[in-house]
């Protein structure tokens, strides 16, 4: 109870917020398919594995995630503080389900009771609570607890109807964000720590059996999804090599559990690699975490079972995101990857505690503790209290990351700095000269009407290989009437990003321009797919299907854009005509 209150007091000021520039447009706000708020939404949801729907979907194969914000479009409409509020809840019952989960199992009360608490007002979980397009990870949360409670309370010999809520709730948690897989899987780590008695070894064999096939059965589409979308691959990029990343990554989570660093979106291990100490570190705790799982007890070396299970917690969780096999591209270290390793750290850390025999110093180490991790918690989820102070605080944890340079250059051109802007893309390109952040400056110089130099750092930033910055340079290049130049940019732009709707639509309109009529429609129906509201799309399409003598297709888009204030009235001559 004292966890869900601190809870609520903690997040309780995300319900008066909005949207961040990260991740939440095009999950949330610009999603046609989510924020149409229809329940027609469902089956592609579910059964379209087409490239153009999955990148709509973050490209990821996660149905409980988008049904869960299709039904919040669906109940609240644009009223993004209730959307705040689901995620508020959805943690809050997480918090209850593996309380009940842990005390299932048979560990000690008072323990569950501490670690549940420790782990609630861990200041890591704010970007899952705060962050709307992280509801995954409460989802995941939640539904994992869910799970291991259903296993927990069959193994001990109640009804089967238990293992049945296992079953379903392990599939959701997997439906809900991959990594919740493994927090499933640790049920078979307690297993060989829970100090309550099983019921038989039959139970034992058939649950475990049980949630090993759902879950292998449900992680199926969810990889398959994430490697035809290239959101997992062998090959990802790492600033350092595999030992190095594999080792540091482990320290780097260590230290975000003892929250000895202030949390933001990028960290520098991100682009310059771990520092030895977290090397150092990662070996080390990687030993001590498997001698708590695996050395038998001899002597005085007899840690408590709590103690071993959270260990195995720890260990089974870390797996997904140690970049062992299968490292996600573009996110080498994350805070919301801690969601399951803190609950073992904190089931281990409240055994050590409640161990101590002197109450008093018990007691005052307890009280630091919770005092420390909820000023740090406060302090965290007020990172994302806006644009601003989201990408603030990235830059200043990471310098050397050139993507949010150019996240916190919008953000303030978007508040009204825009000298700060630009000073900020200068100090950003001082640190690290990212292609991102190039195609930042240009975009700043073009505004300022610098063509020569914004055509100069356009060329820069995509001949460093951004996607958006090639079809910018396409659209320059047209405009100058150097038009096979165009084409060249335009098509590379979509070789490297075929789901991106813009370079889709520049390459359909440089092509019509050229005659290459097949080509512009193939480019504009891709587009269209993947934003079916896009008027300008809608018009350019019209004209190419007008040109091949398709006037009924042409027809019913121009019908569908007669009203829009941008190209209205061009669509409205242009039905005339036809």
């Amino acid at each position: 109870m004292l966890a869900v209150i601190v809870v609520l007091g903690l997040y309780g000021a995300t319900v008066q917020r909005g949207l961040v520039n990260y991740d939440d447009p095009w999950l949330i706000e610009d999603n046609t398919l989510l924020a149409s708020g229809k329940l027609g939404a469902l089956a592609p949801i579910w059964f379209d594995a087409s490239p153009d729907t999955r990148v709509m979907l973050g490209s990821e194969y996660l149905p409980v995630r988008d049904v869960s914000v299709l039904l919040d479009h669906v109940a609240w409409g644009r009223h993004y503080g209730a959307f705040h509020a689901t995620n508020v809840m959805l943690y809050a019952l997480a918090i209850v389900a593996w309380f009940a989960a842990l005390c299932a199992f048979g560990f000690e009360r008072r323990v569950v009771g501490l670690a549940v608490l420790i782990w609630a007002i861990h200041p890591a979980h704010a970007e899952s609570v705060a962050w709307l397009s992280e509801r995954k990870g409460v989802l995941g949360a939640l539904f994992a607890g869910l799970a291991v409670l259903g296993y927990a309370r069959f193994r001990r010999g109640d009804r089967g109807a238990w293992l049945g809520l296992a079953a379903v709730a392990a599939i959701a948690a997997v439906w809900s964000k991959a990594p919740s897989a493994f927090a499933v899987a640790a049920v078979g780590a307690l297993e060989l720590w829970a100090p309550a008695t099983r019921a038989n070894m039959r139970r034992v064999v058939g649950g475990l059996g049980v949630l090993a096939v759902v879950v292998a059965a449900a992680f199926v589409p969810v990889l398959w999804v994430a490697s035809l979308m290239r959101v997992v691959v062998e090959d990802a990029p790492a600033p350092a090599g595999w030992g190095a990343m594999v080792t540091g990554v482990h320290g780097f989570y260590l230290q975000l559990t003892a929250a000895v660093m202030p949390n933001a979106v990028s960290y520098p291990i991100a682009s310059v690699g771990p520092s030895v100490g977290q090397i150092v570190l990662g070996v080390v705790g990687l030993t001590a975490a498997l001698a708590a799982v695996c050395m038998p007890a001899r002597g005085r070396w007899c840690p408590p079972a709590a103690v071993r299970a959270g260990a195995a917690l720890w260990l089974v969780s870390w797996f997904p995101v140690s970049r062992i096999v299968l490292p996600v591209r573009g996110v080498v270290v994350a805070d919301r990857y801690l969601m399951f390793m803190s609950l073992g750290a904190a089931l281990a850390v409240a055994a050590g505690l409640l161990w101590l025999p002197a109450s008093r110093l018990r007691t005052g180490l307890v009280v630091a503790l919770l005092a420390a991790l909820g000023l740090r918690a406060f302090d965290a989820q007020d990172t994302w209290r806006d644009d601003l102070s989201l990408w603030r605080r990235a830059v200043m944890s990471n310098p050397a990351d050139s993507s949010s340079w150019s996240s916190y250059a919008e953000a303030l051109a978007k508040a009204g700095h825009a000298e700060l802007a630009e000073a900020a893309v200068q100090e950003g390109l001082a640190i690290q000269r990212g292609p991102r952040l190039v195609l930042r400056a240009a975009l700043q110089a073009l505004d300022r009407g610098d063509q020569a130099l914004g055509r100069q750092l356009m060329r820069e930033a995509a001949d460093g290989g951004d996607f958006r910055a090639m079809a910018n340079l396409a659209t320059l290049e047209r405009r100058d009437g150097r038009l096979d130049d165009a084409l060249a940019w335009a098509r590379k732009s979509v070789a490297n990003a075929p789901q991106y709707a813009h370079g889709q639509r520049t390459l359909g309109e440089i092509a019509a321009e050229l005659g290459l009529d097949a080509e512009a429609l193939a480019a504009l129906d891709r587009a269209h797919r993947l934003q079916p509201t896009n008027a300008p799309v809608r018009l350019a399409r019209a004209r190419v299907l007008a040109k091949l003598g398709r006037r009924d297709e042409a027809r019913a888009d121009l019908s569908a854009i007669v009203d829009d204030s941008r190209v209205g009235a061009e669509a409205r001559a242009l039905l005339r005509a036809l």
